[in-house]
């Protein structure tokens, strides 16, 4: 992003105290929204409604129905982008009010068609694979999930090209650049994610510590660490080994004990290799490049190997489930969660701090994570008339537009409000958190081998020395992107 959050939700406070002044308590200076806090009291938050849009074109769209394809399942789904009524909830409020704006301004009908997921996650590739080859224009924007989609993204042959939508300006600081830069090559950008979603941020990795355990081991420079360029896997570890406890003195450590350090050995496991800089596959017009090759990342197999199997000093979380030490038992320092974790995390009576993962060492230009392609990305099918594909573009634009403004602050804010406390400290390391994002497309379009998940599927069995696996599964790898490259090259070469 080209600022950071903890500046925009400033400039969204000053720009509402400027509004108020100069348009006193006209309607069109701000509207408030009602919203139920953690504790169940109410308070008045306030929307930014200036002519934020006024940069595109006046358009009436004559009550065009705006049809909108979306992953819907157990862990994320419509309600990411889409309200259909005030509940009193902030967050779902500011999206059924950001739908209302847009449908008025532009005169159209906002249209969500829920594919349900629950029991086929790949319930909208096989949609979009119909409707492609009867080549039926049923809808004007489908938003899924990149890990739900895979190579089928490019080699399906099911996306429009979205450098060539009009209206879109990528230039724009709602757009985020880093997972449409990676998914360009040849000139053909099959999809995009922007601000629209607030699942663009929710599936970012991260760290959250306890507040009562840091205390109770006096530990209190942790905000410093990451500030001062020394949170490091050194002082991490150092830091976590300090807590570990045997805390009803059988003899062992189990659930029933304190830990520094709590994880899910998958996917958690796996943003260690993103957090020192390393990145799985890598394409470029001139071929595929596989990472891991590097001695840090040796180094890295070798510590997380015996970070969580050898010394045994982190707690395993399962997949997809919570931790089984709850957060309120105050047993757990550290916890690798996604930012949407906290959503639950708002309900227990334990504070809590946010932190990035740490570097690999002081030398490091700044800290990295991954974003897990759960999130909600957005592509327009190839079927879509010429016109509708503009229009479809002006109003991701302006929906995603609209969002960085309103919807995002909000959302920000709300994860890092404790019991109706603002933690300034974990606002910043936000800041830190989402400028470091990256996006593997070895991850997001695996391979048979799955070479970009090396290290949290391989990592046991090689007892933490990858080399040799790195080897036998780099001809699977390249084969497999190199035809994934030639898919966007034929793509690329249709007349847009």
């Amino acid at each position: 992003m080209k600022r950071t959050l903890s500046a925009a939700l400033a400039a969204q406070t000053l720009l509402l105290s400027l509004l108020a002044v100069s348009c006193g308590d006209t309607d069109t200076a701000k509207t408030p929204v009602t919203d139920n806090t953690p504790d169940g009291t109410s308070a008045v938050t306030e929307a930014v409604t200036e002519d934020i849009l006024g940069y595109l074109p006046e358009t009436d769209m004559n009550g065009w129905q705006f049809d909108v394809l979306g992953h819907e399942d157990h862990l994320s789904g419509n309600h990411t982008f889409h309200a259909t009524e005030q509940t009193g909830e902030i967050i779902n409020d500011e999206i059924f009010e950001r739908t209302r704006r847009i449908e008025e301004r532009y005169n159209m009908v906002y249209n969500v068609i829920a594919e349900d997921a629950a029991n086929n996650w790949y319930a909208v590739r096989d949609r979009l694979e119909q409707t492609t080859a009867a080549g039926e224009d049923l809808y004007d924007l489908v938003i899924f999930y990149t890990y739900a989609m895979q190579s089928a993204i490019i080699t399906g042959g099911y996306f429009y090209n979205m450098l060539e939508v009009p209206h879109i300006n990528f230039e724009n600081p709602w757009w985020h650049t880093e997972i449409n830069d990676a998914y360009t090559h040849f000139d053909y950008l099959p999809c995009v994610l922007s601000d629209y979603s607030v699942n663009s941020y929710q599936y970012a990795n991260l760290l959250a510590f306890n507040k009562t355990v840091a205390a109770n081991n006096d530990i209190t420079n942790l905000y410093d660490l990451v500030r001062d360029h020394k949170w490091t896997m050194d002082s991490f570890l150092e830091i976590i080994k300090s807590v570990n406890s045997d805390s009803n003195g059988d003899g062992k450590m189990d659930v029933n004990d304190t830990w520094g350090y709590a994880t899910n050995f998958g996917y958690h496991a796996l943003t260690w290799a993103y957090a020192i800089g390393e990145m799985g596959v890598t394409l470029t017009d001139n071929g595929v490049e596989l990472g891991y090759r590097s001695e840090k990342f040796a180094t890295l197999s070798e510590w997380l190997y015996d970070l969580l199997f050898t010394s045994k000093l982190a707690f395993e979380i399962g997949w997809d489930l919570p931790c089984d030490i709850s957060w309120d038992e105050n047993r757990v320092l550290i916890q690798a969660i996604w930012l949407n974790d906290l959503e639950k995390f708002r309900e227990y009576e334990s504070a809590y701090g946010l932190l990035p993962y740490p570097m690999y060492d002081e030398t490091q230009d700044k800290y990295y994570t991954y974003d897990d392609c759960r999130h909600a990305t957005f592509g327009i099918p190839l079927t879509s008339p010429a016109e509708n594909i503009e229009k479809t573009g002006l109003l991701l634009e302006a929906l995603s537009a609209d969002s960085y403004h309103n919807l995002i602050p909000k959302y920000l804010d709300s994860v890092v409000t404790f019991k109706l406390s603002r933690d300034e400290d974990s606002l910043e390391m936000l800041d830190y958190i989402m400028d470091g994002r990256v996006y593997d497309i070895g991850y997001a379009m695996p391979d048979s081998g799955r070479y970009s998940w090396i290290i949290s599927e391989q990592l046991k069995n090689s007892k933490g020395t990858l080399t040799s696996t790195i080897e036998r599964f780099t001809k699977i790898a390249t084969k497999h992107y190199e035809k994934l490259l030639e898919s966007y090259k034929t793509m690329s070469e249709m007349e847009w």
